[in-house]
């Protein structure tokens, strides 16, 4: 498989993957489109790590869930927030805190990640939106080697993973394996970008 054919795997996964998080693949002409562009997804993403495709073909095998309970899961008072901060950092106590809080320099150090890559948000979700981040992932896969987009795998995304998993588990939903198969296509292109790093200075 050729470098070009392996980075548009791992780009329509992340665009795939940015879908399924912002909506439950129901049984209407949208979510029946989606449905198919996972299961052929699922097919090519076998050519690039086996483990992805099986976790992402697992939760869509089990994600039967309604617009109702999606959104009593991640949207109105929701269990489970897709705000990847707010697993991670104390909510502040006042608004007078909220602006120098942990949470707050987090998101403001993402716009500038999403900055440098010209990338503007738009007001309608905040930086730490996990579809949002996810879909970003998708926009640079072509940059994969760029230094400040490892930076936001690797310090941004990845170590702020493991508290929504907790969360994910203890509710118990399908939702699981899509943040399990978000996490292992990330490890395995930021390992592909190791490796091609080591050939490169090696050969240098």
């Amino acid at each position: 498989m050729s470098s070009n054919d392996r980075t548009q795997i791992l780009e329509d996964a992340y665009s795939l993957m940015a879908k399924l998080w912002c909506s439950p693949a129901e049984d209407d002409i949208q979510g029946a489109i989606i449905r198919k562009d996972a299961e052929n997804l699922v097919k090519r993403l076998e050519s690039v790590d086996k483990e992805s495709a099986m976790t992402l073909s697992r939760f869509l095998e089990e994600s039967t869930i309604s617009e109702e309970d999606y959104i009593d899961l991640f949207e109105l008072n929701p269990r489970c927030p897709l705000y990847l901060g707010s697993h991670t950092y104390e909510e502040p106590k006042t608004c007078a805190t909220a602006a120098v809080s942990d949470r707050n320099e987090y998101m403001i150090e993402l716009a500038g990640i999403y900055s440098h890559f010209g990338q503007k948000l738009n007001g309608a979700e905040l930086p730490d939106y996990l579809p949002l981040m996810v879909d970003f992932l998708a926009l640079t896969t072509k940059s994969s080697d760029d230094p400040v987009r490892i930076k936001l795998c690797n310090e941004y995304l990845l170590p702020l993973l493991p508290p929504m998993r907790s969360r994910l588990g203890d509710l118990e939903t399908p939702y699981l394996h899509l943040l399990d198969a978000l996490e292992r296509v990330i490890s395995v292109e930021l390992d592909t970008q190791s490796s091609s790093a080591q050939v490169e200075s090696h050969v240098g």
